[in-house]
């Protein structure tokens, strides 16, 4: 006796019986990874805020110390107590918050402040400055806060020019720009 089922028929049941199944499998993985995305989205988006406000608060001192160790700008009003004041303020900050960071920003960060300050160059003592007393551009024993002890909180060891500044500066700059997402004009 013949059945009454053909191979044929049986698969199409099946396929009949799974499409539904199938589809719904599919849809549910879709509504997953759609809200994952939605999740990672926002994740990235809190930390770019927050990169933002964390950049508002240190971008200030950062040119200053810029203005400081280029004789640009507001130089003239940063007395070096001043100026190691504004390194412990971006310093605690920036150390706080560098998981947010990118390791290339932190690097520069760092590169920065080593081209200002002699890093780790006097046990309990403040870090000297490496940036001249005088440049083309000024000379710090002219101004009315300079005492001749202040001589000595300039490193003699290993001074960089205010091009070397600039350029830790700049590189600086590029990876703030990077982490904050903020393209150059033109691209």
């Amino acid at each position: 006796m013949a059945s009454p089922w053909s191979s044929l028929q049986i698969v199409t049941l099946a396929v009949e019986a799974l499409t539904p199944l199938a589809v719904a499998g599919v849809g549910y993985f879709v509504a997953k990874t759609s809200r994952r995305i939605e999740e990672i989205q926002w994740a990235n988006q809190t930390v770019v805020t927050r990169r933002l406000e964390i950049f508002a608060e240190v971008a200030p001192a950062l040119n200053r110390l810029l203005c400081f160790g280029t004789f640009v700008g507001s130089w003239k009003e940063t007395a070096p107590a001043q100026a190691t004041v504004l390194k412990r303020k971006l310093d605690e900050t920036m150390y706080a918050n560098r998981v947010i960071f990118t390791d290339s920003l932190f690097l520069a960060y760092q590169n920065f402040m080593a081209t200002i300050f002699e890093m780790y160059a006097s046990v309990d003592g403040d870090a000297p400055f490496r940036v001249p007393i005088s440049s083309e551009l000024g000379d710090r024993r002219n101004m009315p806060w300079w005492h001749n002890t202040m001589t000595a909180l300039f490193s003699a060891k290993s001074p960089v020019d205010r091009q070397h500044v600039q350029a830790a500066y700049s590189e600086l700059e590029e990876r703030f720009r990077a982490d904050l997402y903020v393209a150059h004009e033109g691209h």
